[in-house]
């Protein structure tokens, strides 16, 4: 039996090479009255990297996390406090809160990782609760009132004065992420994840290393977390930093975003993150135009119906589902 050759070059780039081209075009299209969707796709850019890092925890590896909102959370605060209140340079205050997500999974990731299923989700869900009280109660990070003034960054030059002026540093990240996690799942190191989220056993019998593979996936996944929260906290919201944006909803919703873009390709938090904004803001604008004032618990209904409808009608995702309705219509 010859063995089946690996994806060509094309295959697996084709995808990132579409969307660079994507990213450098979409800040410079005539948005008109809807320019408020810059900003608002710079945030996306940022969910998008933070579901691409479950992708590469949950789909890849097999290995759930209800507070990866947590990491999130450590990326953003390290920065701010180390820049604010420490008076860091901001690109050496970047580097330290990324280093510093990626030490908390280390030191967490040895003992979480032994568990399994229901169990490895509670615990993970409890490390999300830890971090996100430990920001709310400290005084080095502001408590309940956030930081203030944080270093704004911006692409140098002309660019920095435009609409691009975070767009590019937000979706460049996120681009290098995406492109990463294609290049990973192609590879050898991929299949081995995979072969640990399909069997433990058997991939340890194989020679595998299960348990510093899924370690190393962790932190991996907890440093882009990091990086994404170095960016909400000195490209998207340089003026203020609060915490109510590192809760236990926000791991709901990145959770969400991966299960809905499908976790079985590295594509999926893209797709997933950019549905979930444009249904967030398709609610808000329908709940503006028709003057009700409860947009935000119409959008946890919604999503909770949208989430049931998916597992129940197309359990691997939208982009899986989207491949199979393209292969129907070639074949008619």
């Amino acid at each position: 039996m010859t063995p089946p050759r690996a994806p060509s070059w094309w295959r697996i780039y084709r995808g990132p090479l579409v969307l660079l081209a994507v990213v450098l075009v979409a800040p410079w299209l005539p948005w008109g009255r809807f320019g408020y969707l810059v900003p608002l796709l710079q945030l996306a850019g940022i969910y998008t990297l933070l579901a691409t890092s479950l992708t590469l925890l949950l789909g890849m590896a097999g290995q759930i996390s209800l507070g990866h909102a947590g990491f999130f959370a450590v990326g953003a605060y390290t920065a701010g406090v180390a820049a604010t209140v420490w008076h860091w340079p901001s690109g050496v205050a970047a580097l330290a809160a990324v280093l510093a997500a990626g030490l908390v999974a280390l030191l967490c990731g040895g003992m979480v990782l032994r568990l399994r299923g229901h169990l490895l989700a509670l615990a993970t869900l409890c490390l999300g609760v830890i971090l996100y009280e430990l920001i709310l109660k400290s005084s080095l990070t502001g408590g309940a009132a956030g930081l203030y003034d944080l270093p704004e960054w911006r692409v140098p030059g002309r660019l920095g004065a435009g609409p691009a002026g975070g767009f590019y540093l937000v979706w460049g990240a996120a681009w290098l992420a995406l492109a990463w996690l294609a290049h990973l799942s192609a590879s050898p190191a991929g299949r081995a994840l995979r072969a640990v989220r399909d069997d433990e056993a058997a991939a340890a019998a194989l020679g595998v290393d299960v348990f510093v593979l899924k370690l190393k996936a962790f932190v991996a996944s907890a440093m882009l977390a990091g990086v994404a929260g170095v960016l909400y906290a000195f490209v998207h919201s340089p003026s203020y930093l609060g915490p109510e944006e590192f809760g236990l909803t926000t791991s709901v919703l990145l959770v969400m975003m991966a299960v809905l873009g499908g976790l079985n390709s590295p594509w999926g938090g893209l797709v997933g993150a950019l549905a979930v904004m444009a249904l967030r803001e398709g609610i808000t604008l329908v709940a503006d135009q028709c003057g009700f004032s409860g947009a935000a618990r119409i959008e946890q209904l919604v999503y909770g119906l949208i989430l049931i409808l998916l597992l129940t009608r197309a359990p691997q995702g939208l982009v899986p589902l989207w491949r199979r309705v393209c292969c129907r219509a070639g074949d008619s």
